[in-house]
């Protein structure tokens, strides 16, 4: 048996048709994604939402999204269809989420490096502590200059 995999699924519908399809045309991606048997873990139902930038000449859309696991390849195929059929769809994005070992070993790699970091900057701290010693040196200089000029 072939293990699930996760992915998520994310749209932005126009808002130059009527706001009581939108949530029609959301049943559809969700019926889409239950008929090949795949399973909605968390979903965000389609909402007014200001763009960053302009998106067919549209600065503001439906946003809506929704995580889910599948065995079945062709859902993503159907999925993608759907959108390109569909011309009130703006944008679509399917993502493949990360295995929970994979999650875990980001992780791990993301410690690694925080603590590389943090020796690195402990490492210049002693560094600077040398670098400040001789600015004091060079202070003291400059006072026994100036009190050798006075001196003549």
């Amino acid at each position: 048996m072939v293990e699930p995999r996760h992915y998520e699924f994310a749209c932005h519908f126009t808002t130059q048709l009527d706001e009581a399809l939108v949530p029609q045309l959301w049943a559809q991606v969700t019926q889409t994604i239950t008929k090949h048997g795949g399973i909605i873990t968390a979903e965000q139902p389609p909402q007014p939402q200001r763009l960053s930038y302009d998106i067919k000449h549209q600065r503001r859309s439906f946003f809506a999204w929704a995580q889910f696991s599948t065995e079945q390849e062709e859902l993503l195929q159907d999925l993608e269809e759907w959108c390109r059929l569909h011309p009130e769809v703006l944008r679509y994005l399917v993502l493949k989420l990360e295995a929970e070992s994979d999650k875990r070993a980001a992780k791990q790699a993301a410690h690694l490096e925080r603590k590389a970091a943090k020796q690195a900057k402990e490492g210049s701290l002693q560094k600077k502590t040398v670098v400040e010693k001789k600015a004091e040196d060079t202070g003291k200089l400059e006072e026994q200059i100036e009190e050798a000029l006075e001196n003549i």
